[in-house]
């Protein structure tokens, strides 16, 4: 099992670069950073390359509709190049009110398009011919740089169909919020499902179970910590949807009360 640590872009920038610096002493696997309205995630983590030299560096997410795939292959392929190949390229869809509010995009059919999306940023990463989509069409090629062709790419998977796709097209998944028996119940069989479309099984796919902790001396601190940060997604319909799937319709509903 590996171990990875999630540091937050926002704060000051002095302790973002000291729980990098901490992460690589420990030996941690990576440093995530994810993609909210705060620092961007990928210039943070080219910022922290040299501080944390030996740990991988990944966005824990990056929503799509934010860059054109030819954007997000070439951020992607300057910070694993800045890295000296560490990077890992976490792509996600959002969701609809901050992808329309803050980018004026709208997420059409998430699973389509973030398949078509994946096949467009590898296709550009590789040097093959890109593929034609329906949402995203480039012609865009590296000229005097040549990308690391395998940078990995881990999809943020909530849904059955999200998940499916994650294990047939990329190289692990990242969970947010997902209780454990979602886990062991509905995230295991769509994976394994995705594999074996792929014509693959579970070896080499890591499933990323984001999970929350902290260190107190009044738990009942820890309590209001997990009950804040879980309310702002009982909103969202993808988590509200996951968690309803998972049997906690009742509680979503008493949580926004």
């Amino acid at each position: 099992m590996k171990i990875s640590v999630l540091i937050p872009t926002t704060g000051e920038i002095a302790t973002v670069r000291e729980h990098a610096a901490i992460a690589d002493q420990l030996r941690y696997d990576s440093v995530n950073c994810s993609h909210i309205a705060a620092r961007d995630s990928f210039t943070t983590l080219a910022g922290l390359a040299h501080l944390a030299p030996s740990v991988t560096l990944a966005t824990a997410v990056a929503p799509i509709y934010h860059r054109s795939p030819a954007s997000m292959a070439q951020t992607a392929a300057t910070v694993d190049d800045l890295s000296g190949g560490r990077f890992r390229l976490g792509l996600g869809a959002g969701h609809r009110a901050t992808m329309g509010g803050w980018h004026g995009q709208d997420i059409g059919n998430p699973v389509a398009e973030m398949r078509e999306y994946v096949a467009l940023v590898r296709s550009l990463l590789t040097g093959g011919e890109p593929p034609a989509g329906l949402r995203w069409n480039s012609s865009f090629a590296f000229n005097g740089f040549k990308p690391r062709a395998d940078i990995p790419i881990f999809l943020a998977g909530l849904s059955p169909a999200m998940l499916r796709l994650a294990g047939e097209i990329a190289d692990g998944v990242v969970l947010w919020a997902c209780p454990a028996s979602y886990v062991a119940e509905v995230v295991m069989r769509e994976i394994a499902a995705g594999r074996a479309r792929a014509g693959r099984d579970l070896a080499g796919f890591d499933i990323c179970a984001a999970i929350p902790s902290a260190v107190v001396e009044d738990l009942a601190v820890a309590h209001r910590g997990i009950r804040t940060e879980l309310h702002r997604y009982f909103g969202l319909p993808f988590y509200r949807a996951m968690f309803a799937q998972a049997g906690y319709e009742a509680d979503i509903e008493i949580g926004r009360a």
